[in-house]
């Protein structure tokens, strides 16, 4: 008869991966032969790259801004387009929705105030 296979097989334990104490686990201890810890800068250094930090933030809220007020501008020349076009009777605030894939009722909220008939 064949020999019998036992019902569990049990592996050896891994190894543990060493954490930095306090750190929830979540950080590696680098491994201080190969890879040694990054001198800290001095403070002008530091100073200087907050500063460079800074002024990218700054451009970039900046050209958010610009595209903020492309798209307020962008979406009231389309409003009053719309608004131009149903005026003239030629279409409906339903055609105007489905062509725009808004409702109904977000095309006359944002056509109301340029419209010069009201249906």
């Amino acid at each position: 008869m064949a020999a019998a296979i036992p019902a569990k097989v049990r592996r050896p334990p891994r190894a543990p991966i060493p954490l930095r104490k306090g750190s929830g686990g979540s950080h590696i201890i680098p491994d201080t032969a190969t890879e040694p810890d990054m001198p800290r800068p001095d403070k002008e250094t530091r100073a200087a790259a907050k500063a460079r930090i800074a002024e990218l933030k700054k451009t970039r809220d900046q050209a958010h801004e610009e595209a903020e007020k492309a798209k307020a501008t962008a979406d009231e020349v389309m409003w009053k387009a719309i608004a131009a076009e149903l005026d003239t009777g030629e279409a409906l605030q339903l055609d105007a929705a489905e062509a725009t894939d808004f409702s109904r009722d977000h095309v006359a909220k944002r056509t109301k105030q340029y419209r010069t008939t009201q249906d």
